[in-house]
């Protein structure tokens, strides 16, 4: 008998047994092994990438084994941690406000204004000394930390995981930032994962709520934080008993944690959800307990079945029998401010309210939710979400978004209100796989790799990586600054297709390019104004749409989509996450492929002396520190006051340039600094000396709108790359 004569479920029982190497080794044995549906196989490259680099299982893309296969190899050497948003006490892990970065803003006067502008990242950046900490399987946002988990099981935090907590016996009196990633530590006693790899220490999952961390050991034991100065504690409940043998299952045996807002969780078989407090270790130097018993817990209702293996299912002894039916086997939870809610394997989603004070602990009794009245999307796959905002996914590749206060209303009233639920066009159908939360701003996953941004970025802070500082850039996004605090809101346009997070650096070239007129801002200055400068929104989300369509197919648009092999595209991203004002991105890095798609955007650029001359002649001097900080004032200040009362910041007509350069507005900025909030350096024309970008030439982009109304201009109509689509205006509300 050979091992052909085996049912093909009997050889996809054995492949999972297998490593990567003896895998493929089989496979090449002869042609009936070779083929896709043994190749890629999903449950054996899933479970390989998961075990190998402790990547979190991702239930709406498990069943995709060649997009697991692909994420398998370039896992070994690609893995790159991006973060953008707001920098507060430098949980983006970037270094800006390091005393030697600091030094370089300019003078004591200036380092205010400039401090405050490198703060907020608007583009997204690859996080300082993050190259050095080996493969990194997964990144978690909390509210003024960014932590990182590697494939051997090490937890790296930058920032301060309690941004609040006082500590009034040593100055600062505050928790120290991490400007680089800092391993977190573990009692006295306990091997430390950099040193080498033991059960008890090494994490298998992890997650970050606002102000703590949970981890999960390969043991089964639970470990929290909530000072990156200070060891782990080990967490142990009085009224439970979990297993910390290694074993997979059985009871006591914990498949979860769960870090939220203000209250941590873990799923353990044979009781359910259990709730606690979260854990804080004192700065007594002498106190040196690796564990806190938990005294005070409570068990979510319905949530103590597990389905079995084998002949029998088991619940635990106050389950009622039914439950398998009518609640089935939770797959996963996720922790609100004041809501808990979980999926379970039937496709359905139950929320729960807690009630937590000094007179009781407990968990409401759970409430399903009515996902839709079509019979094809009543199946729930996931539900996803934190502080106040979720959202589910259904079978049919649908994504609904609501909110806590929606929420309330059903757990109070038991009825669900009629705006429970919203619909983004750009999540439906999109093969979304995650989307991740914060404070006013969400992104999400896509199975192709890329990330698209939603909702508001407070004060300009960047949080939907976007670009911008509250710059034109921005706006050429699709976002629309408003108020003195300069307020970001994604146009309405927006939701359609959404705005994807881009990683090329030349992308941002571009767009400084485009936003300072193109190759000559006096012909496009009244386009500019329409698109950027004007209270009504309908130009500057078609604009905003073309420059989309435009940044979307960028790889192809020099020729070198579908080079590579495995059609990951130069940047993957593998993972997203937000919380507060910020955000952080787990990005593949096919380096040799972004090299070509830069080089492909750079010609040569012929050297004259009459032209270095030219040039020289038309450059304005350099402007010392003070002016700088000046003209940056009264620039915000007349374009931000001027939208605060509804006017249009392009409140000047265009200079006449007394040559014609590549760009005309580089001779205009140093003019005219009432004519946009920042005044741009580089204008996004060259990448270096000696070279020039292929759309130098370029002019700001004429379109025809949806309206039939023609941008004014005196170049051509560009065409749109893909269709132009069927906005929705409703759509983002």
């Amino acid at each position: 008998m050979s091992i052909l004569d085996l049912p093909v479920d009997i050889l996809l029982l054995i492949f999972p047994h297998l490593d990567a190497t003896s895998f493929l080794h089989l496979s090449s044995t002869c042609k009936a092994l070779h083929n896709a549906d043994f190749l890629n196989d999903a449950a054996f490259w899933s479970t390989l990438v998961r075990t190998t680099f402790r990547v979190p299982n991702q239930p709406t893309a498990q069943h995709d084994g060649k997009r697991w296969q692909k994420l398998y190899k370039r896992l070994l050497t690609q893995s790159r941690i991006y973060t953008w948003g707001d920098n507060d006490k430098a949980c983006l892990g970037h270094s800006y406000d390091a005393p030697a970065a600091m030094a370089r803003l300019g003078p004591p006067r200036a380092r205010r204004v400039n401090a405050l502008r490198r703060r907020h990242i608007s583009w997204p950046a690859e996080m300082d000394s993050s190259e050095n900490l080996g493969v990194i399987s997964d990144v978690q946002c909390g509210g003024w930390s960014t932590t990182m988990l590697t494939a051997k099981g090490t937890l790296y935090t930058v920032g301060v995981l309690d941004g609040l907590q006082f500590d009034q016996r040593r100055a600062p009196f505050m928790q120290t930032p991490a400007r680089q990633p800092t391993a977190l530590k573990y009692p006295p006693g306990f091997v430390q994962p950099h040193e080498r790899n033991d059960a008890s220490t090494a994490i298998q999952q992890f997650s970050t709520g606002r102000a703590h961390v949970l981890g999960l050991a390969d043991s089964g034991r639970i470990w929290s934080w909530q000072n990156i100065e200070l060891a782990a504690l080990h967490v142990m409940f009085l009224n439970h008993d979990t297993k910390e043998d290694g074993t997979a299952a059985g009871r006591g045996t914990v498949h979860k944690v769960v870090a939220g807002w203000n209250k941590s969780a873990a799923l353990i078989e044979g009781i359910g959800i259990v709730l606690w407090d979260p854990l804080q270790r004192g700065h007594d130097d002498t106190a040196i307990e690796d564990a806190v018993l938990v005294l005070e817990s409570a068990v979510v209702p319905n949530t103590g079945y597990r389905r079995s293996k084998g002949k029998k299912s088991t619940h635990t002894a106050d389950t009622n029998p039914d439950i398998a039916e009518t609640v089935g086997q939770v797959g996963n939870f996720i922790l609100l401010e004041h809501v808990l809610l979980f999926s379970t394997d039937i496709g359905k989603v139950f929320a729960a309210q807690i009630f937590w004070d000094d007179h009781e602990q407990r968990v409401g009794e759970p409430v399903e939710i009515t996902i839709s009245d079509s019979e094809t999307e009543t199946f729930a796959t996931d539900v996803q979400g934190s502080f106040r905002s979720f959202a589910i996914f259904t079978r049919d590749g649908n994504v609904l978004t609501s909110n806590q206060d929606r929420l309330m209303d059903l757990l109070r009233d038991n009825q669900a209100p009629d705006n429970l639920f919203t619909r983004i066009p750009a999540l439906q159908h999109r093969g979304v796989i995650s989307v991740a939360f914060g404070d006013y701003h969400f992104h999400a996953l896509h199975s192709s790799g890329h990330i698209t941004s939603y909702g508001n970025e407070p004060q300009a802070c960047g949080a939907l990586g976007l670009g911008g500082h509250g710059d034109p850039e921005g706006r050429l996004r699709g976002i629309r600054y408003q108020g003195m605090g300069g307020d970001g809101r994604l146009v309405p346009h927006a939701y359609t297709e959404g705005r994807r997070v881009w990683f090329e650096e030349e992308k941002r070239d571009w767009i400084k390019f485009l936003t300072a007129g193109g190759v000559d801002a006096e012909e496009a200055s009244q386009r500019m104004r329409m698109a950027l400068g004007t209270p009504d929104v309908r130009c500057q989300g078609e604009v905003s749409e073309w420059i989309e369509q435009q940044g979307r197919d960028w790889e192809s648009k020099f020729g070198l989509k579908g080079e590579e092999d495995d059609e990951l595209g130069a940047y993957f991203a593998l993972s997203v996450t937000a919380a507060g004002w910020h955000s952080g991105a787990l990005v593949l890095v096919n380096e040799e492929l972004a090299a070509k798609v830069q080089a492909a955007c750079e010609v040569r650029e012929p050297s004259s002396t009459t032209a270095e001359s030219d040039q020289d002649e038309q450059d304005p001097p350099a402007e010392d520190a003070n002016s700088s900080l000046v003209a940056y004032a009264v620039s915000t200040a007349l374009d931000y006051g001027r939208w605060f009362l509804g006017l249009a910041p392009y409140n000047v007509p265009a200079p006449t340039p007394q040559h014609a350069p590549h760009n005309n507005t580089a001779g205009a900025a140093s003019n005219r600094v009432g004519e946009q909030i920042h005044i741009p350096r580089n204008y996004g024309d060259s990448p270096r000396e000696g070279y020039k970008y292929v759309w130098a030439k370029d002019s700001f982009p004429r379109l025809v709108l949806s309206s039939g109304e023609e941008m004014p201009g005196e170049v051509g109509f560009d065409e749109w790359r893909f269709a132009r689509p069927e906005f929705d205006l409703d759509a983002g509300v």
